[in-house]
């Protein structure tokens, strides 16, 4: 959004060098559109950051609306502005959940 160029994917990939993140490049703006259009904003959707329960499905080809979601856009925008340890909060709650529904769920001792 501010420049950015297929060029700069290399580097920008070092950012998350975790194995499971993937990395994409999305010149023609497809998953800005579709995120704007999930999360009903006035501006394009790309200074975002989101959480997904493991029900999430993106069957019919755009995104799925998050379970949480902040945001670093706009005063136009209405949402909660990103503050990294209530984001993080969220995702340590969503993570646990999941784990207690895994353990209710597991056979094994």
């Amino acid at each position: 959004m501010l420049g950015g160029q297929e060029t700069h994917v290399p580097k920008a990939t070092r950012v998350v060098v975790d194995e499971r993140a993937k990395h994409y490049w999305d010149g023609s703006g497809l998953l800005v559109s579709g995120y704007q259009q999930a999360l009903s904003l006035p501006v394009p959707a790309w200074d975002i950051y989101m959480v997904y329960g493991p029900e999430a499905r993106w069957d019919d080809g755009a995104p799925s609306s998050p379970v949480f979601w902040m945001h670093q856009l706009n005063s136009s925008v209405e949402g909660p502005w990103l503050d990294a340890a209530v984001f993080g909060e969220r995702v340590m709650a969503l993570l646990d959940n999941q784990r207690g529904t895994r353990s209710k769920t597991d056979d094994t001792p």
